[in-house]
């Protein structure tokens, strides 16, 4: 639904909330970045010049959260809100004694964003659309919270999670040795080790500030042979996927925006269940989910992202965490 055809849902405020406390975090790093840089101050995208030696962390929080509760307006802001934000921030900062307070590491990258195309015969594609054949290469891309230097050989990715420490899919605690098979943590070393070919290991630390604290993973390069084939599994599933299967479960009316509501605009009318037993009630209007699904065992999987995908929309166009569009 997202990806494919380019609906977006409504963000979450709990995720939202960890926006917030990335974006400051973010900022710090850019604080230290530039001291070793020798540079008396920079300029952020949303607050403004920011001098490197005489700066108030509690203000950057204010302006960081009061920007983006302006942006997000489709939830209801309380002074609590506020509150666990700053609190967040200050939790992620003196964990450990400041292990991973970016203002205590030698940074090489703050937000390093990657699109990194796999040159290998089996990551190519091919498809057919309405505006003519789409080809090329799979590509991976993403962004890293902050990549830091441990040595010269040895970098440290850092990411910060301010949720529970779950597998929304399966809803099992991800545990130590689950994260060492982690998809997103691999595709990081991945990116990471295609970007900085000169360093051999990198650790990955993921900070579950509020559920766990801070778990390290170590790699080196003969573990991207295995994340290659992971990510080649994954691919040819999706690519030979003519069916996509809906997994229906409490989640999708409780969760999930496109498991919630209809389709109501002229370009895509809602359609009403027809037969018992289906994807939903009979006579009962078929959740966007529930639409699309239906729509491509009746017409085919081609003729459902050509007739559903959202006007302008690209395959391919990747929006960056902390971005308010």
């Amino acid at each position: 639904m997202e990806y494919v055809l380019g609906y977006r849902s409504p963000s979450n405020k709990k995720a939202d909330k960890g926006t917030i406390v990335h974006k400051v975090l973010e900022i710090l790093a850019y604080v230290k970045l530039n001291i070793q840089n020798k540079e008396d101050f920079f300029i952020d995208d949303i607050i403004g010049k920011v001098l490197v030696n005489k700066y108030n962390l509690n203000t950057i929080i204010e302006k960081v959260y009061n920007y983006y509760t302006s942006k997000f307006t489709h939830h209801e802001w309380e002074v609590k809100d506020y509150k666990d934000c700053h609190s967040w921030v200050y939790k992620a900062l003196e964990y450990n004694n400041g292990m991973f307070d970016p203002r205590n590491r030698d940074i090489i990258c703050p937000e390093q964003h990657f699109d990194i195309e796999i040159a290998k015969p089996w990551a190519k594609y091919k498809y057919d659309t309405s505006e003519g054949p789409l080809e090329g290469n799979l590509a991976i891309k993403g962004t890293i919270d902050l990549i830091t230097r441990v040595d010269d050989k040895t970098m440290e990715i850092i990411d910060w999670k301010t949720g529970r420490r779950l597998d929304w899919a399966t809803g099992q605690e991800k545990t130590l040795e689950k994260l060492q098979q982690d998809p997103q943590l691999r595709i990081y070393h991945y990116a990471a080790s295609h970007l900085y070919p000169d360093i051999d290991h990198c650790m990955v630390s993921i900070n579950f500030i509020n559920d766990g604290g801070a778990f390290s993973i170590c790699f080196d390069k003969k573990d991207l042979a295995q994340t290659e084939q992971m990510l080649r599994s994954k691919f040819e599933i999706i690519k030979n996927t003519q069916k996509p299967k809906l997994n229906k479960t409490w989640k999708c009316n409780k969760l999930c925006h496109f498991g919630k509501t209809t389709f109501d605009n002229s370009q895509i009318p809602p359609v009403a269940e027809y037969r018992e037993g289906q994807v939903c009630k009979k006579d009962s209007y078929m959740t966007k989910c529930e639409q699309v699904k239906h729509d491509i065992e009746l017409k085919g999987i081609k003729n459902v992202v050509a007739q559903y995908t959202v006007p302008g929309y690209t395959v391919g166009k990747y929006k960056a965490p902390g971005s308010a569009e």
